[in-house]
């Protein structure tokens, strides 16, 4: 039977190389499974069109999926010669980056097709920045309506800075 180490620092325990979880029984609980990771890309593709199709937001799958959208993203991601604008991650695979309003689409839609209010981010940078946004406006319907004129004064500083403090 084939066996592995466990991925636990320092320890030299063997588990079975068909065991899902890669750690010892020592340091089983340690291990936390990724919810897709067993998916194949055409699965994942398909989870994702059911996703567009059944759940989100209409008017924001159509927006993102339009020409002019594509072309602009497109050309966001080769002015910021594929680095992350936060962080400084280079990512050239495809997928690895995300293009994010700066002031969110759905709190300025004048701003969804400006160059100026678009930034290049990674994967984690743009969960922060996520998190960032829902601290702003949805701590309940009278802080999103307080804080909306806090659009107007977004700006990638300020957001690249609390982004960092809290990602590491």
């Amino acid at each position: 039977m084939r066996m592995k180490v466990c991925r636990m620092s320092g320890c030299n325990e063997l588990v079975s190389y068909e065991q899902e979880n890669p750690f010892c029984a020592k340091h089983a609980s340690c291990y936390k499974p990724r919810p897709y990771q067993h998916y194949n890309k055409w699965e994942r593709k398909q989870l994702n069109k059911d996703y567009n199709h059944n759940y989100r937001d209409k008017e924001a799958n159509a927006f993102y999926h339009s020409v002019a959208w594509r072309k602009l993203s497109r050309v966001a991601k080769e002015r910021a010669y594929m680095t992350c604008e936060c962080c400084g991650h280079t990512a050239l695979g495809k997928g690895k980056l995300v293009v994010d309003h700066i002031t969110p689409r759905r709190i300025d839609k004048r701003k969804q097709l400006d160059s100026n209010n678009l930034w290049v981010l990674c994967y984690s940078c743009h969960y922060w920045k996520g998190q960032l946004e829902q601290d702003i406006y949805e701590d309940g319907d009278e802080n999103f309506i307080s804080n909306l004129d806090v659009a107007t004064q977004w700006n990638k500083e300020s957001c690249r800075e609390w982004i960092l403090a809290h990602k590491h």
